[in-house]
């Protein structure tokens, strides 16, 4: 019986050697005979999925049916466990050992078998119990009660948020889905009372650890969510406080490796059948904890990594995708990552107070030639939610950038809900301050929000809104288009003469308000407001009391 126990403890290395597990992509080669259909949408699509593809006049077709589930049974009958499925890349993602998963090449409905890293152990408890919210009121007003955005004031108005808050365009009836590592505290801080008291804070889907627990593993998320969800109005405001998140954990926190992408489509894919309008993913992939595992730069033409396929699939469902274009401009590497190199994807670099680009912000092209990043956001040192209570801290990096332009774009889409995905990244890119001469250092640049806006129809009058304050001897005009230089004014009476003319100055980025004094001896009666300065225009009409 020796020799028998010897052998027994020689193998038993090698035996556990084997049963090692990692996750692996299952490529397959067909949808053959599948059990869903193109004319059945709604067993795998929402209704806002539906109507949001039917609005951008985007049919539903092959690439959105569910793989078939009599592979998925196949496969998981001979050994491996299922971690995920793609329906657009036609892939499931396995947990298994080297030798079960190579032996599923010989299925006949297999393509491909890929590695995608060891299966690393579950650090957190699955579904832990909700913690209970109230709204909290006792927080300081550093921006007075005229300034909602408080310490977000900066950041937002470099975007022209504070044109579209004050015409009352918050975000309202927008889906965003917020794919991150985790949301450590966005249960409890009060920055989110506003959101998640009035149901638009969905938990959706860990990806990582297939459970709903979210509000853990990471802070990360939350920073990001908080340049756009955040509701402390006075303190600190987002740039889309009125929209609805949806929360989603695709990033392991504990390495970096390939199986992160396929998460990263899975979660895109999931955000798309819910109906949501727009992604933000503050995530990018080139190296990872195996070295062999990394992309190269000729790789990231949009269409080689698994990330960047679903990417720009995921861009041409009628959502808009925002994905940080990476903190890799002062390194060795340089270049953007996957996914923000699909088509379609809006890569976003990050840019400081000055507008100039921030040096860790990676730059393009990508490998087949596109201008990347697309577009640029406020990334240097943004105001972010801190760890607790109504601490704020100050964070950098494309992470922070792509979030700050996702509820930017938020905000204008709400002014327009029957608009496409298209329609409004074209206005947004048209406004850009680069638009006309982009780069692979900004992209097509800094976007302007007020811009975009009053070029699809912001306010949509002939006459632009005006009030007469006769004891402040004030008029004020808030104009319906916005002025790229001075404009010269002429304020005429009810028989047309000229009563005043003024030259007036403007900024970008800010209100467009027009605010006439030391009218306080103005003549009663009715008046008009005529822009002088080339073909006369009428601005506004109003009267003035005695």
């Amino acid at each position: 019986m020796l020799p028998l126990r010897i052998t027994l403890l020689l193998m038993l290395p090698g035996f556990l050697s084997a049963q090692k597990l990692n996750k692996y992509w299952i490529e397959l080669a067909d949808k053959a005979n599948s059990p869903f259909s193109v004319n059945r949408p709604a067993e795998f699509l929402s209704l806002q999925a539906i109507e949001r593809r039917e609005n951008a006049r985007i049919p539903v077709d092959e690439t959105d049916l569910p793989v078939n589930p009599h592979y998925v049974r196949t496969i998981e009958a001979n050994g491996v466990r299922i971690h995920g499925t793609s329906r657009w890349l036609n892939a499931v993602s396995v947990i298994a050992d080297s030798s079960s998963a190579f032996s599923l090449s010989k299925l006949p409905f297999v393509k491909k078998v890929q590695y995608l890293g060891p299966h690393l152990k579950i650090r957190n408890q699955p579904n832990q119990p909700a913690k209970k919210r109230s709204s909290y009121t006792d927080y300081p007003k550093p921006g007075g009660e005229d300034n909602p955005w408080g310490y977000a004031t900066l950041q937002n108005s470099l975007l022209g948020i504070p044109v579209l808050h004050a015409a009352g365009h918050r975000g309202r009836g927008i889906r965003i889905a917020v794919m991150d590592g985790g949301f450590t505290g966005t249960d409890t801080l009060p920055f989110f009372d506003s959101v998640a008291l009035s149901g638009r804070l969905v938990v959706g889907r860990d990806f990582v650890e297939l459970d709903s627990s979210l509000f853990e593993s990471a802070h990360h998320g939350t920073s990001v969510l908080s340049v756009m969800a955040a509701c402390l109005p006075g303190y600190f405001t987002g740039t889309a406080p009125e929209a609805t998140y949806y929360l989603l954990k695709t990033e392991d926190s504990g390495g970096e490796f390939p199986v992160e992408e396929a998460n990263w489509v899975a979660g895109a894919e999931w955000a798309d059948s819910a109906g949501v309008h727009i992604i933000n993913a503050s995530l990018g992939y080139t190296a990872f904890n195996d070295p062999g595992l990394g992309h190269f730069y000729p790789e990231l033409d949009g269409k080689t990594a698994i990330g960047s396929k679903g990417a720009a699939i995921a861009a041409s469902r009628g959502m808009i995708v925002c994905n940080s274009a990476g903190n890799e401009g002062d390194g060795t590497w340089r270049h953007i990552g996957v996914p923000a190199d699909a088509q379609g994807v809006i890569a976003v670099g990050a840019m400081d107070d000055s507008g100039n680009r921030a040096s860790f912000s990676s730059v393009g092209p990508s490998a087949d030639g596109r201008i990347k990043p697309d577009l640029m956001a406020p990334g240097d040192m943004v105001v972010v939610a801190g760890e607790k209570g109504i601490d704020l801290g100050l964070s950098s990096g494309t992470s922070l950038a792509s979030p700050m332009l996702a509820g930017s774009i938020a905000a204008l889409w709400s002014a327009f809900p029957e608009k496409t995905a298209a329609e409004i990244t074209d206005a947004v890119f048209a406004t850009a301050d680069q638009a006309l001469e982009p780069d692979n250092n900004r992209g097509y640049g800094l976007p302007d929000m007020t811009q975009a806006w009053l070029q699809l129809g912001g306010f949509n009058k002939q006459e632009a809104p005006c009030s007469f304050d006769r004891l402040k001897g004030e008029l004020v005009v808030l104009l319906n288009f916005q002025p790229t230089r001075g404009l010269k004014v002429e304020l005429r009476g009810q028989s047309d003469q000229i009563i005043r003319d003024y030259s007036v100055q403007f900024s970008n980025r800010q209100l467009p308000t027009l605010t006439l004094g030391n009218l306080v001896n103005l003549p009663a009666g009715l008046h008009h407001l005529m822009l002088s300065d080339g073909p006369e225009r009428l601005l506004c009409t109003f009267a003035a009391t005695p």
